[in-house]
This record gives C-alpha cells, sequence and structure tokens, in this order.
C-alpha cells in the first residue's frame, strides 16, 4: 500500500489530467442521454414531471435549498444546496435526499405507468460547487439543458424547469 503525501512532484499535473478526463466523461454521458430520443420511461410527460418536481421541492427548507432543476425526458439535472443540520441537530446526507427522492418517484411513476422494476440509474454524478460563479454556471448548465439536447430553442420554452432565481 502506497500513501501518497501530495508532495509528488507529478501529483499537480496528475490531478489536474483527473479532473479533465472525469470533465470529459461526464459531458459525454451527458451527450449521450440527450441525442437518446426514445426512453422507456418519458419522465417530461406533465403526471411524471410533477411527480418528480413534487419529491425534488419535498425537504425544501428542512433540509436543502433548491437552486434549479430541469426534468427531462430521460434524466433530471438539480442543483440543490444541502442544509447544514435537520431536526434536532442531524447532519443532512446527500445519498439519504436521492434515495428518498429516487425511491418515491420511481414508485409513483411505475405505479403511473403499470410497470414495475428499476426506473433510476444506480448512478449519479454528483458535483460539489466550490464559489458563486461554479454556482452561476451550474445553475445555467441545468436551465439550458432542453435548448443543447435540441428539445426547444429557448429555454422558456421548455415548461419542465425550476428555478429559484
Amino acid at each position: 500500500m502506497r500513501i501518497c503525501s501530495g508532495s509528488e512532484s507529478g501529483a499537480p499535473e496528475l490531478k489536474r489530467q483527473y479532473y479533465s478526463l472525469r470533465k470529459k466523461y461526464i459531458k459525454a454521458f451527458n451527450d449521450f442521454l440527450d441525442v437518446q430520443q426514445n426512453p422507456k420511461i418519458d419522465l417530461s410527460k406533465p403526471a411524471s414531471t410533477k411527480i418528480i418536481a413534487n419529491a425534488l421541492k419535498f425537504w425544501e427548507g428542512t433540509k436543502l435549498k433548491n437552486h434549479a432543476f430541469c426534468i427531462m425526458p430521460n434524466h433530471v439535472h438539480w442543483v440543490v444546496e444541502l442544509l447544514e443540520n435537520y431536526e434536532h441537530g442531524k447532519p443532512v446526507y446527500l445519498e439519504d435526499i436521492l434515495y428518498s427522492v429516487k425511491r418515491y418517484t420511481a414508485t409513483q411513476i411505475n405505479k403511473l405507468e403499470r410497470r414495475n422494476g428499476a426506473l433510476w440509474q444506480k448512478e449519479s454524478f454528483e458535483t460539489t460547487i466550490r464559489n458563486e460563479k461554479h454556482l452561476y454556471n451550474a445553475i445555467e448548465y441545468t436551465l439550458n439543458n432542453p435548448v443543447n439536447a435540441g428539445l426547444v430553442k429557448n429555454r422558456e420554452d421548455w415548461p419542465r424547469l425550476f428555478s429559484a432565481r
């Protein structure tokens, strides 16, 4: 086993390469999602959108603060800020929020669609927001996703957006 102290001469370059490759991977994955035309379940149907939007807003003010979200036909972008503590000082964990949202929405949408089985992928792509500029860029990316996917010409034309701005 090797312990990395961070002082190795190549560490900064490896770190840069890692973040560059991670960014390319996430972009490629998002591009792949955007070109899929016929998902098994269309999350952008009004009834499904309502279920998802309600779930994303459920913990508002108690466990989280919503900044923006966009419900696409086959995925969701969500910019959310976790609050530090829940009732009696209990910490708030992103994995618990995601579990709650995915479980509830999968159950409700499966009932709606008269189907069984997994709705969401196990993998989620989380990014820690580092500063106000990064937050702004994340919100803009989220709100412009339907335009970038070619679903609408103007983001205001996509009714499945939410922005706290």
